[in-house]
């Protein structure tokens, strides 16, 4: 029984709805009943009598469940916590009814945990659960924006993987300047257009200009 994806800092939305969420995954072949089970850190909740997770399956806890169900559909909404997810760096604990920690992780947004969860739209996804959920390499952002609360991580094709940030100069004295160099190094073009360029997701932000190959 894991904490299998987080979503701590979603984009902010014009709709002012509330995406944050938790995401519990039962691994075991048979169900699982977590009735008093509690999670705590950031955000406090005890899970209810009778709630039981079925086999391979998942339970989503999120700040505003309307907000999410309205966003993502169907989604297997356990409750709703009390308290809000700490943006940059936070810890969550699954404690069992003998308050004995089953899953604890103190996530951050600085490396070497993935930034795009940090408020690029990306969640914290648990992609390799053969390490121990202390280790930041356990953990990738999420393939797709938005994540996937409730299923799943989704993953297929994504064009912008093989661009990397291959050089940068940062301290320079006129007449030289800074620059920062991108490299693809697959074999197919990749269109820039509209990405965008940061070291601070929420204010220094260069949209790659339209057209950018």
């Amino acid at each position: 029984l894991v904490i299998s994806e987080i979503m701590y800092h979603p984009t902010n939305r014009v709709d002012g709805k509330i995406l944050e969420y938790l995401e519990l995954y039962n691994s075991n072949p048979f169900y699982e009943d977590i009735s008093g089970f509690r999670i705590t850190g950031q955000v406090e909740f005890t899970f209810p009598s009778n709630t039981v997770l079925s086999a391979r399956s998942y339970g989503v806890l999120a700040a505003a469940p309307a907000d999410v169900q309205g966003v993502y559909g169907s989604v297997n909404i356990i409750g709703s916590y009390t308290g809000l997810l700490a943006n940059r760096s936070g810890t969550l604990r699954l404690l069992n009814r003998e308050d004995a920690a089953v899953f604890e992780v103190s996530y951050s947004g600085d490396p070497p945990w993935p930034a795009a969860a940090d408020g690029a739209g990306h969640s914290l996804v648990l992609a390799r659960s053969s390490l121990s959920e202390g280790n930041p390499a356990a953990w990738a952002a999420s393939e797709v924006v938005g994540g996937s609360p409730g299923f799943a991580e989704q993953a297929g094709p994504n064009p912008y993987d093989s661009v990397v940030i291959n050089e940068l100069l940062a301290h320079t004295d006129p007449p030289d300047y800074d620059f920062i160099e991108l490299f693809n190094y697959s074999s197919s073009a990749v269109g820039l257009s509209g990405c965008i360029l940061t070291d601070k997701a929420t204010t220094n932000r260069f949209f790659i200009p339209t057209n950018t190959v």
